[in-house]
C-alpha cells in the first residue's frame, strides 16, 4: 500500500513538473494573440457581428519550422447565429522575419462567381453563343443550333426569308407551342431580338426593311405577336423588329414616345387588309413579343 502511494506521489510532482515548465506548447499561441470564444479568424483578419455590432478579434497561428504556408479558407467563417457571407481567399503567411521577401503570393482574393441566370419562357443562358452561320447556295445553317433557313436576295443584300427560330431567354413560341415555333419561328422582345441574329447578321434598318417592303416577291409570314400573356394575329398578321429610329411617319409616332418604343414592320395578310394598308412601319412596345428576319452584314 506504501509502495502504490509513494508511485502515485512520484507521478503526481512529475506531472506538476512538466506542466510548470517555461517551454511553451508547440501549438500555443503567442502571448499578444487574443482568440475569441466563439469564432476563429486566420492572422490579418478581422470582421464584427453583422447583428449585434461584437467585434471577433484577430489572432495568429504558431506553426513550428514552418516559414510561409498557403492555403486557401472561407475565411469569414461565422459565429454560433451569426450569418457570413462566404467570401474565398488565397493568403500567404509568414512567421520568419524577412520572408516575405523570398515567397510571392499566388493571387489576390477572390468570390464565387454567379451562376447564369435563367429566363422566362427561354433557355438558362445570359448571353448567346459567338457563332457565324454556314452559307450554301441560298440557305443558311445557324451553326448555334444547326437549324436551317431559306434566303432571299432583296436590294442587293441576302436577307432570312423565314423568321428566326433561334431560342434565347425573352423569347418564346405562340401560346407556348413548340409547333408553332417550328412553323413561324419564335418571338422576341426587342432586347432579345438583337441577340437572335447569328454572328455577321443583324436586324434590317431602315432602308433595307423599305426595300423588303418594295418588293412584292418578299414572302413575309403572318406569325402573329404575343404581349401582356395574350398572343393574337397568328395567320393573319405579322409583326417583324428593325433597328430604324421612329421618324414623323410612322404609324403611332405621336402617342408612342420615349425609349421604351422602337420601329417595327407591320405585314397584313391581302385578305385580312381587304381595303387597308397592307404594310408599314409602326412604332411600338420594346417588351411586346415580335418576329425576326435578320440580314447579313
Amino acid at each position: 500500500m506504501m509502495k502504490k502511494i509513494l508511485f502515485l506521489s512520484f507521478v503526481g510532482l512529475t506531472t506538476l513538473f512538466f506542466g510548470c515548465s517555461d517551454d511553451p506548447s508547440p501549438l500555443a499561441p503567442p502571448a499578444d494573440a487574443s482568440i475569441s470564444s466563439s469564432s476563429f479568424i486566420w492572422p490579418g483578419v478581422s470582421s464584427s457581428n453583422p447583428k449585434n455590432g461584437s467585434t471577433v478579434s484577430s489572432s495568429s497561428v504558431i506553426i513550428n519550422k514552418i516559414d510561409t504556408i498557403r492555403k486557401q479558407e472561407i475565411i469569414n467563417i461565422p459565429a454560433p447565429g451569426v450569418d457570413y457571407p462566404n467570401t474565398v481567399e488565397e493568403k500567404m503567411f509568414c512567421w520568419n522575419t524577412g520572408c516575405e521577401a523570398t515567397v510571392k503570393p499566388r493571387s489576390s482574393s477572390s468570390k464565387a462567381r454567379p451562376k447564369s441566370s435563367s429566363s422566362e419562357g427561354g433557355t438558362p443562358i445570359d448571353e448567346p453563343e459567338n457563332k457565324a452561320p454556314t452559307i450554301n447556295g441560298m440557305s443558311m445553317t445557324d451553326m448555334r443550333d444547326n437549324k436551317t433557313y431559306t434566303l432571299i436576295q432583296i436590294g442587293g443584300k441576302l436577307w432570312m426569308a423565314q423568321d428566326m427560330n433561334y431560342e434565347i431567354a425573352n423569347s418564346e413560341c405562340f401560346n407556348e407551342k413548340n409547333e408553332n415555333c417550328a412553323t413561324h419561328g419564335r418571338l422576341y422582345t426587342f432586347n432579345a431580338a438583337q441577340k437572335a441574329c447569328p454572328l455577321g447578321w443583324h436586324l434590317p434598318t431602315r432602308e433595307e426593311a423599305q426595300a423588303a417592303l418594295n418588293d412584292e416577291s418578299v414572302p413575309w409570314s403572318y406569325s402573329g405577336r404575343c404581349k401582356d400573356g395574350t398572343c393574337d394575329f397568328l395567320g393573319d398578321m405579322g409583326f417583324h423588329w428593325t433597328s430604324a429610329t421612329p421618324q414623323s411617319g410612322d404609324k403611332n409616332f405621336d402617342t408612342n414616345t420615349g425609349s421604351s418604343y422602337t420601329v417595327i414592320i407591320v405585314e397584313k395578310d391581302p385578305e385580312y387588309a381587304g381595303e387597308k394598308e397592307q404594310k408599314f412601319f409602326q412604332v411600338d412596345s420594346k417588351t411586346k413579343r415580335f418576329s425576326v428576319r435578320c440580314v447579313q452584314n
